[in-house]
């Protein structure tokens, strides 16, 4: 079923359609893995934006982008689908390089108000028509930039609508005010059905039917106004809609029409159930956020480790933990757990996060930012605050490196380069786990700005890991041999099979190991999971310009598409196998030379 064909169905078919589109996302998602519970949350939305609207012609913009797996459906990809979130098959994210039904890669909150404003601006220049419609979780309501487009939005209003995908969930449970906000709207909804009923069996008294229909309607107003207060949309210049079941086709298409006949702004508040039509899933959306293949092996958790360090420095200092709406996928459950008072979840709201780390670490309080890599670059401007003020806040950067599956929106490629740009930034990187807990207890008593950052998962244990001292690395291989590898996090994996080299742990970044750099001859190497590109590499071979060769080893200058991480790393040619290739080949032109 193709998205041209929706509008020929009536709603029984439309409702049997829902159910043949959740079988597929269900079989998809066991096959390749996926976010699961979102995206069975937003089948009947799909179904009735694509009843309402005429896409391409039409825009709909998806906040995030991991709920569109039924509007790829639809749209045309089922063969592409077959191999969701692999390399030929489709993104996991919205891709105008799959369908002209998309309009952005987007794959982070908080950015669809922003992206529908500019869309709806250019067509008021052009004098084009058309519907630019935003679809926008709860969730993505406690991100900063959903407040910057609605205030320009006020002051310049045009035509748009907003989908309030209200689920009561973003990857964990939402906290903040507006989650409070929208709890009371959702109250609401009872009321609204029992006003819709009354008001069907009011309007058919004869004589006095129509005029106490109004009464009602100007006394249900006010009493709403005042119980449930849903003016704050309002004072945007937005006009409200809802909340209505974000499952009942009928509703959702006659709001919808209703939306779309708006000359101005419009937003409708949808009330739907993340993982709807699945059990377990309904009774456990975050666990069902984002799953694996069924097929997929287990590694060491580097997240776990974290969250296990964290917990276990909590007793007997005194430390917080801060996290933007991530903490499952962090670890830091057990964490929140036994510290809550000492546990600060701020929601999708890196921007605060960082400040916030700030503000307690300036009145004595040692702060943990937790965050993935591809988010910490949503904060830069408060990352380089913390810097400029010298202060000790720690960040916790998971999903370093290559990430795989989530794709391009979500690569962690980039950290050590924007990093290394601010000064008085101290970064490091484990080899292992047990290397992570020996750098965050290092954190505890470290005066400066520290960023660690660290891979998701690992596949080997040291077993053994050297006393941490600032700047100092680690020998792991000591051969007589003039080639030495200097091999970054994750990295170091790639340096067990290697022969005749010298292996570095260079577990700190920055600032370089000075002294040992000074003391090596012949061949340098450098290892990272990072893009070369002001990376680690170009800062040894910047220190060593002319003393030593140095060859380095990092991704490309490109953003990365590829969504298997063994594949990123062939690609980028970090492997041992091509890695002791160019060992080889510089011990046989060094052996050359002595010859001659």
């Amino acid at each position: 079923m193709l998205k041209d064909e929706i509008k020929q169905l009536n709603i029984g078919e439309l409702k049997e359609l829902c159910g043949k589109l959740r079988a597929r996302i269900v079989e998809l998602t066991t096959k390749n893995g996926g976010h699961l519970s979102s995206n069975l949350g937003a089948v009947e939305l799909t179904v009735a934006l694509h009843y309402v609207f005429d896409l391409p012609r039409d825009k709909v913009i998806w906040d995030v982008g991991h709920q569109t797996y039924a509007h790829k459906l639809l749209t045309g990809r089922d063969d592409l689908m077959e191999n969701l979130r692999c390399d030929g098959g489709a993104s996991g994210f919205p891709s105008p390089r799959e369908s002209d039904c998309d309009e952005f890669i987007t794959g982070h909150s908080g950015t669809s108000l922003s992206l529908c404003l500019g869309l709806a601006r250019a067509r008021d220049l052009k004098g084009e028509d058309g519907s630019i419609v935003a679809v926008v979780g709860d969730g993505a309501f406690t991100s900063g930039e959903i407040y910057e487009a609605l205030n320009d939005l006020g002051d310049r209003p045009t035509k748009l609508i907003i989908v309030l995908n209200d689920n009561n969930m973003s990857i964990s449970r939402p906290v903040g005010a507006m989650s409070k906000y929208f709890n009371r709207l959702r109250v609401n909804k009872k009321f609204v059905d029992f006003k819709s009923g009354v008001k069907k069996s009011v309007s058919e008294l004869p004589f006095v039917g129509t005029p106490l229909v109004k009464t009602l309607t100007f006394t249900k107003n006010k009493l709403k106004d005042g119980v449930v207060g849903n003016k704050f949309f309002e004072r945007f210049g937005l006009k409200y809609y809802g909340p209505y079941d974000g499952h009942d086709l009928s509703v959702m298409t006659d709001a919808l029409e209703q939306a779309k006949k708006s000359n101005g702004p419009v937003i409708i508040h949808l009330l739907t159930k993340k993982g709807k039509g699945l059990t377990e899933a309904e009774n456990a959306p975050n666990l069902y956020h984002g799953i694996s293949p069924c097929d997929e092996s287990k590694s060491l958790s580097m997240s776990k480790a974290a969250g296990d360090a964290l917990v276990a420095l909590a007793d007997g200092h005194e430390i917080a933990v801060i996290t933007a709406a991530m903490a499952d996928g962090l670890h830091l459950t057990e964490f929140a757990k036994r510290y809550p008072e000492r546990f600060f979840d701020v929601a999708i709201a890196e921007q605060h996060a960082v400040s916030l780390a700030a503000g307690l670490s300036k009145n004595g309080v040692k702060p943990y930012f937790a965050v993935y890599s591809t988010f910490l670059q949503r904060a830069f401007d408060q990352v380089a605050d913390v810097a400029i003020n010298n202060l000790p806040v720690t960040f916790l950067i998971d999903r370093a490196g290559a990430v795989g599956a989530d794709g391009v929106t979500h690569q962690g490629i980039f950290d050590l380069s924007y990093l290394s740009l601010i000064p008085n930034m101290t970064i490091a990187s484990p080899k292992d786990g047990r290397e992570l807990n020996a750098l965050i207890e290092f954190s505890l008593h470290f005066d400066a700005p520290l960023a660690i950052r660290y891979a998701k998962s690992y596949s080997h244990d040291f077993g053994s890991c050297a006393e941490v001292e600032l700047g100092k690395w680690e020998w792991l291989i000591k051969a007589d041999t003039p080639v030495t590898v200097l091999a970054v996090g994750k990295t170091n994996e790639l340096a067990l099979g290697l022969k005749r080299a010298s292996v570095i742990n260079a577990r700190f970044i920055r600032p370089l190991d000075r002294k040992l750099l000074d003391e090596l001859n012949g061949v340098v190497i450098t290892v990272e999971d990072n893009v070369l590109h002001g990376g680690f590499g170009e800062a040894v071979k910047n220190y060593l310009y002319g003393k030593n060769k140095v060859i380095n080893f990092g991704h490309k200058d490109e953003f990365c598409d590829i969504r298997d991480i063994k594949k990123t790393f062939v690609n980028s040619g970090l492997t041992t196998e091509n890695i002791q290739k160019t060992i080889d080949a510089e011990l046989f032109s060094l052996e050359k030379s002595r010859k001659v």
